[in-house]
């Protein structure tokens, strides 16, 4: 990273490419204008005409195309787990861990600088530790809301369509109402036994929410966190600066 450390923040763009979506990052002083796209060309687009020359970026998708494409106009340098310090990772097969749940936590430590659990709510969810002195532990992945809506609906193609929504009434006296019992507490009821045992064995932490769903976890958990949309990037700048 350290062809990168001289270079204007103006210029360094940072690229999330996840399961589901791609995002660019920019930083604007004390906040991150994000833009997600679908096409490679349509992102490149956007790079030249904000003066973007240089990109950091956070790839966990076996394909490289975008890569290839994007290395034709400009330098790249990709956020590998070879490059974190042995002594932050704490994972007994760091050649199979998304970057992404590292970087996820290392943003939240370095905003709190307390022990994290961050929960990234996307086409997975993952539910991972960092402890005090910025040590990622691992954690959990789970499906996610859109990924397990999607199994109802391509599998039971007969069944009503239908949203993630807790019914004000239960059991559900529709098809729809148990389906959407049936789902969203599937989904909680996981997401909170993975919370409690993060409770027994790390006792005090920050929780923090990201991810395309971050908002529908925010109003149905009943824990004190806090929603950062831009966490990826923050982590994945902590990480060029060290």
């Amino acid at each position: 990273m350290s062809n990168f450390e001289s270079i204007e923040t103006d210029k360094i763009g940072f690229l999330d490419i996840g399961n589901s979506s791609i995002k660019l990052g920019i930083r604007k002083e004390e906040h991150w204008e994000i833009q997600t796209f679908v096409l490679p060309n349509e992102l490149i687009v956007v790079l030249l005409s904000k003066g973007i020359e240089y990109l950091i970026v956070s790839n966990v998708r076996p394909s490289i195309d975008w890569l290839e494409k994007l290395s034709e106009h400009f330098s790249i340098a990709v956020l590998e787990t070879d490059d974190i310090p042995s002594n932050r990772l704490r994972y007994a097969t760091p050649e199979t861990l998304g970057m992404d749940r590292y970087l996820a936590c290392l943003g939240a430590w370095s905003l709190f600088q307390t022990s994290v659990v961050v929960m990234d709510a996307g086409s997975a969810c993952t539910i991972d530790f960092m402890d005090e002195d910025g040590v990622y532990h691992g954690g959990v992945i789970m499906p996610g809301i859109q990924t397990l809506l999607g199994v109802f609906h391509k599998s039971a193609p007969g069944l009503p369509r239908f949203d993630f929504s807790i019914p004000h009434i239960f059991p559900g006296s529709s098809s729809q109402d148990s389906l959407q019992w049936g789902l969203s507490q599937l989904f909680l009821d996981g997401v909170n036994s993975n919370l409690n045992r993060f409770d027994d064995q790390i006792g005090k932490y920050q929780l923090v929410v990201t991810g395309g769903d971050a908002g529908i976890l925010s109003e149905v958990l009943n824990r004190e966190l806090i929603v950062q949309p831009d966490l990826i990037f923050i982590g994945m700048e902590a990480f060029l600066e060290a």
